[in-house]
C-alpha cells in the first residue's frame, strides 16, 4: 500500500513541485558520504529509490500531503517473521521476492517515473532491520550491487538502529548474524543456482511450507527441512503424521530422515515403512549440537543418497 489501509489513496498524476522536501542526505551516490540518522529523514538508496522512517500513520499521511512530488509507499512484509523465541528474522525467500517484485513495481511504473519513490517503514529496530535487509536484497539482486555495496548504502547513515540477526533461542546469542553475512549467503546461494530469482516459483514454495499435514523447506539440492512430525494434533497445529511426508519427501529426493528433535512425538518406524532411512541425533531444544553430533551428521549425509 502507498499509504496506510486507514488513509485515502492519492492519485498518481503529476503532483506540483512543493516548496521543500523532508530533509535528506541529497541523494548523494558516494558510500562514503555520511548522514545522520533522523526519523522522517529520506536517505537515498539507488535511482529514485530512498527510504525513511515514520513515528506512525499520522506522520505519514501528513507527509504524504505535505510533499506531493513524492511517492511515499511501504509493505507489511518486514513485520510478516513469524518468531520461534527471541528471533525476529531475517525473512524467507519467499518473503524475499515478494518484496523485490512489490519494488520492482513502482520503480517500473509509468505514471511514477518521473516521482522520487521513498519507501518507508516504522521506528522499531527490528521493522528497520529486516525493511534494510530486504532493500539490500533488491538493490543486489535487481540493481547488480555486490553485498557489501548494498550494507554500505545503510551503514553511512550514522545512528540507524540496525540490530544484528541471532538464532531462534530465548539465550544470550553468542554469534551476531550482519546484514552483510545474511546477503553474502544469499548471493552464494544464487551463484550456486540454489535459488533463480528470475524462475523462483512462489506457489510451488507455498505449497510445501506450513501446510496442515506438514511443513517443509527445501534449502538445497542435498537438503530439505522440516518440522517435527507429530502424530496428534497439539494446541499449536494439527497432527502431521510422517506417512502424510512421504509424497513430497519422495518429490524432491529425500533417501534420509535426521531426528533432531526430542521422541515420542512420532513413531521412528512409520519413517521406514514408507522406504525411507532414519537416524536420531537428538540433542535438547534451544541448543547447539557436540562437535561429535556434527560429525555424526556429516556422516550420515555423506552416507546418504540424493537428499536429506
Amino acid at each position: 500500500p502507498i499509504c496506510p489501509p486507514s488513509a485515502t489513496r492519492r492519485p498518481m498524476e503529476p503532483a506540483a513541485e512543493p516548496a521543500h522536501r523532508p530533509p535528506s542526505d541529497s541523494g548523494s551516490d558516494s558510500c562514503r558520504d555520511t548522514a545522520q540518522y533522523t526519523p522522517s529523514a529520506t536517505f537515498h538508496l539507488s535511482g529514485r529509490l530512498h527510504f525513511t522512517t515514520h513515528h506512525g500513520d499520522a506522520q505519514t499521511m501528513q507527509h504524504i500531503h505535505e510533499f506531493p512530488s513524492l511517492y511515499y509507499f511501504s509493505s507489511p512484509i518486514p513485520e510478516m517473521y513469524t518468531p520461534f523465541c527471541a528471533d525476529f528474522g531475517p525473512n524467507h525467500i519467499c518473503n524475499v521476492k515478494s518484496f523485490i517484485d512489490q519494488i520492482r513495481s513502482r520503480v517500473q511504473h509509468p505514471l511514477l517515473s518521473h516521482r522520487a519513490l521513498v519507501y518507508y517503514t516504522t521506528t522499531n529496530n527490528y521493522d528497520i532491520t529486516n525493511s534494510a535487509f530486504l532493500l539490500c536484497c533488491y538493490l543486489m539482486l535487481e540493481e547488480g550491487f555486490t553485498p557489501e555495496q548494498a550494507v554500505a548504502r545503510f551503514d553511512r547513515i550514522a545512528g540507524l538502529p540496525i540490530v544484528h540477526f541471532r538464532d531462534a533461542t530465548w539465550k544470550q546469542p553468542t554469534f551476531d548474524l550482519t546484514l552483510l553475512d545474511c546477503l553474502r549467503g544469499l548471493q552464494k546461494a544464487v551463484s550456486l543456482h540454489f535459488v533463480d530469482p528470475a524462475s523462483f516459483n512462489e506457489h510451488d514454495y507455498e505449497a510445501f511450507c506450513e501446510q496442515p499435514s506438514y511443513d517443509i523447506n527445501s534449502i538445497t539440492p542435498k537438503f530439505v527441512a522440516f518440522a517435527t512430525p507429530k502424530t496428534e494434533a497439539d494446541e499449536y497445529t494439527d497432527a502431521r503424521p510422517p506417512q502424510a511426508h512421504a509424497e513430497p519427501f519422495r518429490y524432491l529426493g529425500v533417501t534420509d530422515v535426521v531426528r533432531l528433535s526430542e521422541a515420542g512425538t512420532y513413531d521412528d518406524n512409520d519413517f521406514v515403512d514408507e522406504g525411507f532411512r532414519h537416524h536420531e541425533l537428538e540433542f535438547e531444544d534451544c541448543t547447539c549440537p557436540t562437535a561429535d553430533m556434527v560429525k555424526r551428521f556429516l556422516d550420515v549425509c555423506d552416507a546418504a543418497g540424493d537428499g536429506v
